[in-house]
């Protein structure tokens, strides 16, 4: 970090000295330093969290909770410690309260399964936001669809904000569970979640929050916030991948059947009957992550290392950086903006699609997270297919966020009229593609003369190399017979797939082989040639063809 960098940083806030704790963050990706922005997605390890994880499978590793010898003593001893460190960190009333599961997602299955679904009844109501992740949607969907329950949503406005007087209308006397982020990961936005749980508790209505995006940025007090349950991941703070917390309020999960049955869970098995274990073992049924517990245990551990007051307004100060830097770049739009939101930024820009975006600027060694992020019904409400969210960590620094030379860079020429672009009627066949992972779509007709493609012409959206690919397609196809169109076919997807693939033979097709450096990119690049390969075989009717 430059001088001019370490000037801006919090005061009392040494980012060198925490950079220096990821090993990680001294890489270089294409010959260019390494500036990770993809915190939202999973956030980097410290040397303390990879040494904990390492001296437990080096020195430690046996099962927990079941062996009288010294190996698994210890295995247990760090594992519990590791829960005795995370009701520190919440503040939980007790160890019971602290259950061990795979991540965000499993914990909000838990509660739909085992909370839920014995109590609610067809009718009753659980209450979400327009902007919450997939993972705290579809589990709600499932639980609908397996007890008849109403799932009732929360507007959001053209900001990102939720307003809590809103939610307070929607909250009925069919209301039985309020779910809702405290943090949006597609868009940052600080959700008001205490008034929202106060609200919910005069009505007797159960809470549960998805913390996933929350704990890494800000303090969180289970008991200040008097919730049900919580959940987080310890891959979002600096933890490894595979585990995360339901916290939940003892006497609730008194009341809860096992959500899984097992090993661990038991207290006694018969063929008549089984006794479940105590708190919070019975819900962590078969051997648990014992090594992914411990790195939680030492990520909490090194956090507690940090000023985290000070940590923090570094975060909030490279928020206000990066905004400050992308409101001057032409064609730019950010995608959410609240008044309260944690450090991440969601934007899009005029022409360029966001993986494209992101692929130009991975070749410079910057990392973000382009997509919908999990968040489909956020990219449908502002009308956009994804976006490009870069998302800031402690160890990010001011430095990396002067990009706007680099943004006004890539703003490339995508918008360059491709050939055969627009409508064919009549036509013999009419084929519909679709690539989930881009937002890519495409309408490919075909008028054949006999055995030859006569004319082809394509419409819809869809990033650059998608669009490029199929006008380069179009353009080689014209004219050719069924057999000619599938060896060329054939020949592209070995271009794409294998680096030995010759491109002889190819002419202007061989420029896709480029593609080859970005693994994610190809299905953008061979939507069009799958969706030729289905016209082909279907002229004379519609159909539809996904890359996924």
């Amino acid at each position: 970090m430059n001088g001019a960098a370490a000037a801006h940083a919090a005061p009392g806030f040494d980012v060198a000295a925490v950079r220096r704790r990821f090993p990680v963050l001294a890489r270089t990706i294409h010959g260019h330093p390494l500036v990770y922005l993809d915190n939202g997605a999973s956030s980097q390890r410290p040397t303390a969290v990879i040494d904990a994880v390492n001296d437990y499978e080096r020195h430690h590793h046996a099962n927990v909770h079941r062996g009288v010898h010294t190996l698994s003593q210890e295995a247990s001893a760090l594992f519990e410690a590791a829960r005795d460190s995370l009701v520190g960190f919440i503040n939980a009333r007790s160890r019971h309260e602290i259950v061990f599961v795979r991540g965000t997602t499993e914990a909000i299955n838990l509660v739909a399964q085992s909370y839920a679904r014995p109590l609610f009844e067809p009718g009753d109501e659980v209450l979400i936001t327009h902007l919450e992740h997939h993972a705290n949607i579809v589990p709600w969907q499932l639980l609908r669809e397996q007890t008849g329950i109403k799932l009732v949503i929360a507007p959001m406005d053209t900001r990102g904000e939720i307003h809590a007087g809103q939610v307070e209308a929607l909250m009925g006397p069919r209301t039985r569970l309020l779910a809702c982020a405290h943090v949006s990961n597609a868009l940052g936005t600080v959700l008001p979640v205490r008034r929202l749980i106060a609200a919910a508790r005069e009505r007797g209505i159960a809470t549960l929050i998805d913390g996933a995006q929350a704990v890494p940025h800000m303090p969180v007090d289970v008991q200040a916030l008097d919730c049900d349950f919580y959940a987080f991941s310890a891959h979002k703070m600096f933890g490894p991948t595979g585990i995360g917390v339901l916290y939940g309020r003892e006497a609730v999960l008194e009341r809860m059947p096992p959500w899984q049955g097992g090993g661990d869970m038991i207290l006694a098995v018969s063929f008549a009957k089984t006794t479940y274990n105590r708190l919070p073992y019975k819900f962590e049924a078969g051997t648990p992550n014992i090594s992914g517990a411990i790195g939680l245990g030492a990520a909490v551990n090194f956090l507690g290392t940090l000023d985290l007051d000070a940590a923090h307004a570094h975060e909030r100060a490279l928020l206000a950086r990066a905004e400050a830097v992308l409101a001057d770049v032409p064609g730019l739009r950010l995608i959410g903006t609240a008044a309260e939101k944690a450090g991440l930024v969601s934007f899009v820009v005029d022409g360029v699609h966001p993986h494209d975006l992101g692929t130009i600027l991975d070749k410079d060694g910057i990392a973000i997270r382009t997509g919908h992020h999990c968040a489909m019904p956020v990219m449908e409400f502002f009308g956009v297919p994804a976006t490009a969210r870069a998302s800031f960590a402690f160890y990010n620094t001011f430095e990396e966020m002067e990009l706007t030379d680099l943004y006004r860079d890539v703003i490339l020429d995508h918008n360059r009229k491709p050939r055969n672009f627009g409508p064919l009627a009549p036509a013999d066949a009419s084929v519909e593609g679709l690539n989930p992972l881009c937002g890519d779509r495409l309408t490919l007709r075909l008028r054949m003369d006999g055995d030859r493609i006569a004319e082809i012409r394509f419409e819809g959206q869809g990033c650059a190399i998608s669009t490029a690919s199929a006008s380069l397609m179009t353009e080689a196809v014209k004219g050719r017979t069924r057999a000619e169109a599938q060896a060329l076919f054939d020949g592209v997807h070995r271009l794409l797939t294998d680096d030995a693939a010759p491109s002889e033979g190819l002419g202007k097709l061989a420029a896709l082989s480029g593609v080859r450096e970005y693994p994610a990119r190809v299905k953008c690049a061979s939507l069009c040639w799958h969706t030729l390969a289905s016209a082909l075989h279907c002229s004379g009717r519609a159909a539809s063809v996904s890359t996924e």
